[in-house]
């Protein structure tokens, strides 16, 4: 499903991932959304993975995504969103040491922020 807004969405199975405008997000309740903030590094690799499993790991639906200076990347989902930050900002995907995974609760409606 694709939202439409005055805005860019990009469905990706389970999960959403929006740049919203302010009051559209507001108005949204049908899932959870986290927004990771990157207002700290140059740079920093980001890894999300959805689905049910116990262990983040056991999730297949992945993306992994540079967020520069001042980014965030809104990931709206209707299942549980594991996430985790490169340990050293500044490395590529493929060299990356990864932080612990994260794995806020989301309820359908609230918006959860976490800043890298």
């Amino acid at each position: 499903m694709i939202v439409r807004w005055p805005s860019i969405a990009l469905a990706l199975g389970l999960v959403a991932v929006l740049c919203l405008p302010a009051r559209a997000r507001a108005t949204r309740s049908l899932a959870g959304q986290l927004n990771l903030h990157n207002d700290r590094w140059d740079a920093v690799q980001v890894e999300v993975r959805v689905g049910t499993a116990g262990s983040c790991e056991l999730n297949t639906e992945a993306w992994v995504r540079t967020l520069h200076m001042g980014q965030t990347w809104a990931v709206v989902a209707t299942v549980p969103v594991c996430w985790r930050s490169g340990a050293a900002p500044g490395g590529t995907a493929s060299t990356t040491t990864w932080t612990a995974w994260q794995r806020p609760a989301l309820a359908p409606g609230p918006v959860v922020d976490a800043e890298l």
